[in-house]
């Protein structure tokens, strides 16, 4: 039987051998044998041969045969057993016939061993017994010898070998404290090569006392040795053996963390733990992963990738390693877990990420397109859930979508042009959306810069669903919702807004004039500029929507709208001639339209076509005939608000021209036509004064009394009252004005004079009537009322004294009228009566003290009194009267008569000394004479007459 491999190669077969069947059978851990690493060849002290062994095994025991010297011989039996060592390993020898060859050789080593106990060559002598006693299965006597060797050449170069081998025999003896004291001792003291194996033991044997952590460095280090470029396949699979067992040693513990803090304290190769190399750090945590995916514990592999994520964020493994997250729970179909998880990863990894920021271009390049699908989808997402959720969580989803849009205009250089993906945006595509999230976020200013940047940029937009004109109008509406919102707000900022708000208006409409909304936006400029009053810029901007660059795009409603607002600038501008002109083809036009807003136009039109002509009336620079001819042509218009203020300008301007009559026409036809008009009293007080001037007075009093039905009970009503009964009077009316007077004399005793007045006008009336009943009515009326007034005035106190004097003149008339015949008794009451109530009336009136009416009055008095005195004398005499009897009637007649006779004297000197105060008139002159009848021889007398003369001066 032949032996390819050394002795050590084979112990450390049979001792794994024994590791494997030793392990718990609650720890099921397959470890490979040694026999599938590269074989090991231990170090010899042979010289190369040059001469065939079997050759030299020959001359070496043809030398014993010689009996060399005693030295000699020692070195020849050294050699021998060397050869026959090395024979014996290279035959292929039956099981028996090995052990037998292996007993002779142990017999040699032992016999060379007695026999030379002090030769220097024993180290190999001994090395070489116990290797054949490993061989021969004698692990005990084999483990004796290794440590006799090892107490006698402690720094033997098979110390190594010769620990790894003890700690082999005590692990496969499940003396795993012994055995781990060995393999500490290998490690002190192995080569490279050597150290590797002692350092895949010592975890075993760690691990076996389940003293884990100390496994998992042994473990660590152990492959920290295998991480060296071009590997051989033996030391592969050891690699791959030690990260399985790390991962199983892990397993028991915390998996991930545990394997974190391991990386964290265990030096890489007498170096820092942090030179360790990344790649082989996330090799570490993938193949936990794989482990625990194996045993079905996904969440704990799962916390493998995330603590290395954790743990090397800038790493492109880290990166790989999320993704593998997001591939597991897709495979799973768990959506929620793998969106959680691409949200991970473009959080740790995009753009916005320190990662990003850190690293290489081609770390870049590698997970662009990846970011870019990613980054497309949540956008686009966030952007559809804007949309659709209820307007008070739009914003703060569209806040949401910003970020991703954001970072993937950033990605999008990153990705190649063969790993760009049709179905995701294009860059200004992104750019449009990013915009329209911002300014549905409240963030307009940024969003409108990106708008304007599409909509005004220099070169054709890179979108397919986005036009710049598209982005140019939504900038224009973005800036008037901002300064809107500022002018509402009243913020600081409001000027400068409205600017913008302007410039963009300007901006559309030069650049994107073929846009269905230019023309309008060119429109709404012109109406800001007409609502702004800025009457000079109207025209210009007029134009820009009249003479439209595209006629074919024209839209003749906006046009006709341009043309109105020009009509109405007109008209703000007092220009009015002007503006009947633009309003006369704009109301054609608006005339025919049917249409709401044609009715309304039209509606509107027709009366500012009336107002631009009343305007044109009132310029104050017109001759009076121009005006009244613009007056005459909106007249001849359908009826307007204008119409009622122009014929009362008709009205006003003929009476300014004192055109009577013509005034009067039109003012009838005002008051038909207008009767609600609150002009209709000033109409009215025009109307009677132009009748007054024209002295039309029962028109004018026809006027007034229908004023005075409409009028309630009052001052006015009784002014114009008296004006009518006036009116009347001065036309000739005397029914009306009889009327009218009595009317109001009955119901206005006050003011007091002017009821008198009213009352003595109706006795005027009477009397022209001769209807003396009525007319002393009022006199008595007149009198009456003056008795009843305290503080009369002197004209009321005159016609109140000229009554009393005619009232007492008509009973004096009436007294005159009865004669003193029979039957006399009854006419003398009569005839008393009447001068009673004459001199009573008479009195009254001079109570008044009136200069015209008190000497008549005193006069009247005294000739009652003398013609009752007379009338007494002469009264007719009974019948069957003797003379005497006669004489004696007349005496006393005569007695009867005189007192009148002296009363009537007495009253008409108290008349004739009027004339002292002084007061002379013909009733004082009719006393003087009536004196010089009753008493010539007094008053007779020229000199009386100078006297009473001198006395009055």
């Amino acid at each position: 039987m032949r032996h390819p491999m050394p002795w050590l190669l084979l112990s450390l077969l049979a001792t794994t051998l024994l590791t494997a069947c030793s392990t718990p059978t609650e720890k099921v851990v397959r470890r490979p044998t040694l026999g599938e690493f590269m074989p090991y060849t231990p170090l010899s002290t042979e010289p190369p041969e040059t001469v065939n062994a079997d050759k030299l095994q020959q001359v070496y025991q043809s030398l014993l045969a010689l009996a060399p010297a005693a030295d000699v011989r020692q070195k020849v039996l050294y050699r021998l057993s060397q050869l026959n060592t090395q024979q014996l390993e290279r035959m292929a020898l039956p099981p028996a016939a090995e052990q037998q060859a292996l007993a002779s050789l142990i017999a040699q080593y032992q016999q060379l061993l007695q026999a030379y106990p002090d030769d220097l060559n024993n180290e190999l002598i001994r090395y070489q017994l116990a290797r054949a006693l490993d061989l021969s299965g004698d692990n005990a006597a084999a483990q004796q010898q290794m440590q006799r060797l090892l107490q006698q050449f402690p720094r033997s170069e098979f110390a190594a070998e010769l620990w790894f081998r003890i700690g082999d025999i005590d692990y496969s003896q499940a003396n795993y404290s012994a055995a781990l004291k060995a393999f500490n001792q290998v490690l002190g003291v192995a080569n490279t090569e050597l150290k590797l194996h002692a350092l895949y033991m010592r975890g075993w044997s760690h691990f076996q006392l389940q003293q884990y952590a100390q496994a998992d460095e042994a473990f660590l280090l152990a492959l920290d040795m295998t991480q060296q470029p071009n590997s051989l396949d033996e030391q592969q699979s050891l690699q791959q053996e030690l990260q399985r067992i790390l991962s199983i040693s892990l397993s028991y513990q915390e998996q991930a963390s545990s394997l974190l803090a391991l990386l964290q304290r265990t030096p890489y190769q007498d170096k820092a733990a942090e030179r360790r190399p990344l790649a082989f750090q996330a090799q570490l945590f993938q193949g936990l992963a794989d482990f625990l995916f194996e045993k079905d514990l996904q969440q704990a592999a799962l916390d493998s990738y995330r603590q290395f994520i954790t743990y090397q964020p800038f790493a492109l493994e880290a990166a790989q390693m999320q993704l593998k997250i997001v591939q597991y729970h897709l495979a799973q179909a768990d959506a929620a877990a793998a969106e959680q998880a691409q949200l991970s990863f473009v959080s740790l990894f995009g753009p916005a990420s320190a990662f990003w920021q850190k690293a290489l271009p081609h770390e870049q390049a590698d997970l662009a397109p990846i970011l870019a699908q990613y980054l497309d989808y949540f956008a686009r997402q966030r952007y559809q859930l804007a949309q659709q959720a209820a307007v008070p969580e739009q914003a703060s989803l569209f806040a949401e979508a910003v970020p991703f849009w954001q970072q993937l205009l950033v990605i999008q250089p990153f990705v190649a042009a063969e790993q760009v993906d049709d179905s995701l945006l294009w860059p200004d595509d992104v750019r449009y959306l990013l915009a329209e999230s911002l300014a549905a976020s409240g963030q307009p200013k940024p969003a409108l810069a990106l708008y304007q940047q599409l909509g005004y940029g220099v070169v054709d937009l890179n979108a397919r669903n986005v036009s710049a004109e598209q982005a140019a109008y939504r900038a224009l509406l973005l800036s008037e919702q901002m300064f809107k919102a500022s002018n509402a707000n009243n913020t600081a900022d409001v000027t400068e807004l409205s600017a913008n708000w302007w410039q963009e208006q300007n901006q559309f409409v030069r650049w994107h004039s073929r846009h269905p909304a230019a023309q309008q936006i060119a429109l709404n400029q012109l109406t800001d500029q007409y609502q702004r009053q800025a009457f000079t810029e109207v025209a210009s901007f007029a134009r820009r929507v009249t003479e439209w660059p595209h006629p074919e795009l024209s839209q003749p409603a906006l046009v006709n709208e341009a043309r109105f607002i020009v009509s109405q600038t007109l008209l703000a501008q007092d220009d009015f001639a002007a503006a009947e002109q633009s309003i006369e083809p704009l109301l054609a036009l608006y005339q025919n339209d049917a249409s709401e807003l044609g009715r309304s136009r039209a509606q509107l039109l027709t009366a500012q076509r009336a107002s631009a002509i009343y305007q044109q009336a009132q310029l104050g620079y017109l001759a009076v005939d121009a005006q009244l001819a613009h007056l005459e042509r909106l007249l001849a218009l359908p009826t307007s608000e204008y119409h009622q203020s122009a014929a009362y300008q008709q009205i006003s301007l003929q009476l300014d021209q004192h055109a009577w009559a013509e005034a009067i026409q039109l003012m009838l036809a005002y008051q038909q036509q207008y009767p609600n008009s609150s002009e209709q009293t000033a109409i009215s007080l025009a109307l009677l004064n132009s009748y007054e001037q024209l002295q039309d007075w029962q028109q004018a009093a026809d006027l007034l009394s229908a004023q005075i039905e409409r009028l309630a009970e009052g001052s006015e009503q009784q002014r114009i009252l008296a004006k009518a009964a006036d009116y009347y009077l001065r036309a000739g009316n005397r029914d009306a004005a009889r009327s009218a007077y009595r009317n109001y004399a009955n119901r206005y005793p006050e003011p007091h004079l002017a009821a008198q007045e009213a009352r003595a006008v109706l006795v005027q009336l009477y009397q022209a009537d001769n209807d003396l009943t009525r007319r002393d009515f009022w006199y008595q009326q007149l009198v009456s009322a003056e008795q009843q007034q305290a503080q009369g005035t002197e004209r009321s106190r005159y016609l109140a004294a000229d009554a009393a004097l005619q009232l007492g003149l008509y009973h004096s008339r009436l007294f005159e009228a009865v004669l003193l015949q029979q039957p006399l008794r009854d006419n003398l009451r009569k005839k008393q009566a009447h001068m009673t109530t004459a001199i009573e009336q008479l009195q009254t009136s001079m109570g008044w003290q009136v200069a015209d009416f008190y000497s008549q009055a005193q006069y009247q008095v005294a000739s009652l009194y003398q013609q009752m005195a007379g009338a007494l004398l002469t009264s007719q005499r009974p019948k069957g009267l003797d003379a005497l009897a006669l004489e004696q009637y007349d005496l006393l007649l005569e007695e009867q008569a005189y007192p009148f006779e002296e009363l009537a004297i007495e009253i008409h000197q108290q008349n004739a000394a009027l004339v002292t105060q002084p007061l002379y008139d013909q009733w004082v002159a009719a006393s003087f004479a009536k004196l010089a009848e009753l008493s010539p021889a007094r008053y007779r007398k020229p000199e009386v007459y100078l006297e009473l003369a001198d006395d009055a001066y």
